[in-house]
This record gives C-alpha cells, sequence and structure tokens, in this order.
C-alpha cells in the first residue's frame, strides 16, 4: 500500500465515525448523564469490537465470521435488551441527573461491555469493511506493516470521532437548564428504548 491510499483511508473512516448510529447515541447518552469516563468507555468497547471486524476483514475470514453469525446474533439480541433497560432506567429517573453508584450496572465494564456488544452485533460490518479495504489496500500483497497500518486508522478514526462526541456530550450536559433534565432524559430513554428493539428484531 502506498502513502496515499493511508492518507485517503483516514478522511473516510472518519467519516464513517461520526455518522449518527446506535453505538454513537450510547456514547452520548452515557456520556451526558454518567460522565465523560463513561462514555469513553463505551468508546474503547466500540474500538475493540470494530478492530476485530476489520482484522477479520483484513485477514480474509468474512465467510468465517458470517458462519458464527448465530454467536453475533445473540450478542446483538443482548445488547439489545440492555439498550432497552438502560432507556426505562432514564425514563423513571423523575428529571434527576444520573449518577454511576445510583444505578444497578453503570460501571465502568458495563459501558465499555455495552459499546463492544452493540457493535459485535452488526456482523454485517465485516462484510462491509472487506469491500472498503481493497480499494486502499493492496489485499493481494499485503505486508505486516500494511495491516497494523489499517488498523491503527481504525483505532485512530473510530477512536477519536467517538471521544469527540463523548467530550462534547458531558460539556452540553453541564451546560443545560436543569428544568430540562426530565424531558432530556425521556428522550435520551426513548432513543435508547428504540435502538433496542430495532436491535432485536431487525433481520
Amino acid at each position: 500500500m502506498d502513502g496515499y491510499g493511508l492518507l485517503l483511508l483516514i478522511p473516510v473512516m472518519m467519516v464513517l465515525a461520526v455518522l449518527p448510529s446506535t453505538s454513537v447515541a450510547l456514547v452520548v447518552v452515557r456520556s451526558a448523564r454518567l460522565g465523560v469516563a463513561h462514555g469513553l468507555w463505551v468508546a474503547a468497547g466500540i474500538v475493540v469490537a470494530d478492530l476485530l471486524f476489520a482484522a477479520l476483514a483484513l485477514w480474509g475470514m468474512t465467510e468465517l465470521a458470517q458462519q458464527l453469525g448465530g454467536f453475533f446474533t445473540l450478542v446483538r439480541i443482548a445488547a439489545g435488551f440492555w439498550l432497552v433497560w438502560f432507556g426505562i432506567t432514564l425514563i423513571r429517573s423523575r428529571g434527576t441527573a444520573l449518577k454511576a453508584e445510583s444505578i444497578n450496572g453503570s460501571s465502568k465494564t458495563v459501558s465499555f461491555l455495552a459499546g463492544l456488544a452493540v457493535t459485535l452485533g452488526d456482523i454485517k460490518a465485516i462484510v462491509f469493511y472487506a469491500s472498503l479495504f481493497p480499494l486502499f489496500v493492496d489485499m493481494h500483497t499485503p505486508d505486516a506493516m500494511d495491516l497494523v497500518a489499517v488498523l491503527l486508522i481504525t483505532v485512530f478514526s473510530v477512536g477519536g470521532a467517538k471521544a469527540v462526541y463523548a467530550l462534547l456530550a458531558q460539556r452540553i450536559s453541564r451546560r443545560g437548564n436543569p428544568r430540562l433534565q426530565q424531558p432530556l432524559n425521556a428522550i435520551a430513554g426513548c432513543a435508547m428504548i428504540g435502538a433496542g428493539a430495532w436491535l432485536v428484531t431487525r433481520p
């Protein structure tokens, strides 16, 4: 792969990472309601899952991943139910700011696993990466440095974009009107329930 291919891949990955999605919504809500650390841990889970998908695509294991589709389906359904539960928790918070210690299952580990599970539930991402990378990488004769470079770009692009969302969400939340806390919790809760229902019911 030449340097131009790498340079072109970076903005493409960053644009894809900032597009609205279930993972972005999860980062924003966890960061705004529980603190930026939770948003960053969600982002870390997303990055780990994306690294797995990218690695499988780079090493030509798309078919293997599809054969494990049943496992990824279970992960997707579990993540969907968790999002529904979290959404209900937000709605029932009665307008108070959520604190990490006040919600069962709100540890940073849970935030990390939530990001990991939500992302792993989208096994089609492997097929997407397998279609995208050949546009920038010589998949016929890749060397180790090429593969490492693509994985680093994935970390930088996906992790960087999600981290920005987390930081902005907390900053906006801190400056918000306390009277708007309850409707904002309700909106965020409905968004989480909708995203969870979509994950559970989608084919």
